[in-house]
């Protein structure tokens, strides 16, 4: 692999672990057990069709497998080297922690990220 694919990999792996709600659904997962979408947007309270929307981004980047059930679909862990990598950086953050929340890079992207999403949903 060229280096400029490993990069934009790398972007792209880490924008799909850069939403609430994608880091919430793997928390949620972290356990081990198989869940179906309906338990994820119950528990979550979002609705069906964001849940899946975001079960759809972290199965295409490889975080997360789907299995068909019936008329379910159940969504488990690909592999738990994820959760390796989330106690790390949760490990970091702690060190850093003000710094991150005060990035104004971030804050201003983050921003950014939502007007975007409000004009869409508008």
């Amino acid at each position: 692999m060229i280096d400029g694919d490993l990069q934009t990999a790398r972007v792209h792996f880490f924008k799909a672990l850069g939403d609430r709600t994608r880091l919430d659904i793997l928390k949620m997962l972290r356990e081990g057990r198989s869940l179906s979408v309906t338990e994820i947007y119950q528990k979550l309270g979002h609705a069906q069709n964001l849940i899946s929307h975001h079960l759809a981004c972290l199965k295409n980047c490889g975080l997360v497998t789907a299995e068909k059930q019936g008329k379910q679909v159940f969504y488990r862990l690909r592999n738990r080297k994820i959760l390796k990598l989330l106690n790390l950086s949760d490990q970091h953050i702690r060190d850093v922690l003000e710094s991150v929340l005060f990035c104004d890079v971030v804050s201003d992207e983050t921003e950014a990220t939502a007007r975007r999403t409000k004009r869409r949903t508008a």
